[in-house]
């Protein structure tokens, strides 16, 4: 996915610092992929339904008539990738909307899990130093995602990496939140260097050479890669924290997972020949941001689309 003259911070995933930040990303998420659904459709519609119209009106405005058609298959090509969100928007907000009303909030929830589906997906990403619990150098270690409702999978810490297992979808943003927790509890900094969703094999290999590099230094006696070590009641505090978000990350799981490779350029020599600009790449692209951006680019141009239909232009004839 390429992205031209978009500041960094709009492409770059913000941290999610607490669990009323990723409940209030979910349901925006939520919102733009059932936003973007009808605004997709709405352009379809009104393209079909006033076809003739704009086709008269491309011909004889020196337009190419073909722009319709690529419209039309833009609409619905965006309608086609956004309707398992849209429709996970619709059962997140019914759910919310049973909760409110719900005398058994507890067999309510469990019917939510149980809508869910099979637990298949599974996130990975890599830090930049190796986490590890005190007293247990070099060997993983878990932590439960649960909260009173259910158990969402668990969270696996082997070395450099990090996985989420056992869940219900893939979540990279959980990933990040845990990055920004062990950030907060032990004051050091720690980030995702590699994530596995967009770049696998530089995510194994960057694996592969850690380990490659721990063992050798277990080996000579030596710590010969950067490691985190937490304590056990660092453990036990952020297994808590993870435990505040399963709310949220039972709303995530009815949407669809979608992960973005970004890069932004700014050219030097402009279009067409564009031979020299300067670029910069994001391993991976806030979905809300990207998601956000579509909504904006589509939601104009179906704005467009009404104003020419409220006030049609005045159109020559033969």
């Amino acid at each position: 996915m390429s992205t031209n003259l978009i500041p960094r911070f709009s492409l770059s995933e913000p941290g999610v610092s607490d669990p009323k930040h990723y409940r209030r990303r979910v349901t925006w998420l939520a919102i733009i992929h059932a936003a973007l659904f009808l605004t997709a459709l709405t352009g379809d519609v009104l393209l079909a339904w006033r076809g003739e119209f704009f086709v008269t009106l491309a011909q004889r405005s020196n337009v190419e008539t073909l722009t319709i058609a690529f419209f039309l298959v833009l609409f619905a090509y965006f309608a086609f990738v956004t309707a398992p969100g849209a429709l996970g928007a619709v059962r997140i907000g019914w759910f919310h909307v049973r909760a409110r009303l719900a005398r058994d909030r507890a067999r309510l929830e469990a019917q939510r899990v149980e809508a869910m589906g099979k637990r298949t997906a599974s996130a990975r990403a890599a830090f930049d130093r190796a986490v590890e619990l005190e007293g247990a150098p070099g060997k993983p270690w878990e932590i439960e995602i649960r909260d009173e409702v259910a158990s969402l999978g668990r969270l696996r810490f082997d070395g450099v990496r990090v996985e989420q297992l056992g869940t219900f979808r893939a979540s990279n943003t959980f990933l990040g939140y845990v990055e920004q927790k062990l950030r907060d509890l032990t004051r050091h900094e720690i980030s995702i260097v590699q994530w596995a969703s967009t770049h696998e094999q530089e995510y194994l290999m960057y694996v592969a050479s850690t380990e490659a590099s721990r063992s050798l230094g277990a080996a000579l006696g030596v710590t010969a890669w950067p490691t985190l070590v937490l304590s056990e009641d660092t453990r036990k505090q952020l297994e808590r924290e993870v435990s505040e978000v399963c709310g949220a990350l039972r709303d995530e799981a009815f949407l669809p997972d979608w992960e973005f490779e970004g890069e932004h350029k700014l050219p030097i020599i402009p279009e067409p020949l564009g031979i020299i600009s300067l670029s910069r790449s994001e391993r991976r692209v806030d979905p809300l941001s990207s998601m956000t951006a579509a909504l904006i680019t589509i939601g104009l141009v179906v704005g467009l689309i009404c104003f020419f239909l409220a006030r049609p232009p005045w159109i020559p004839g033969r």
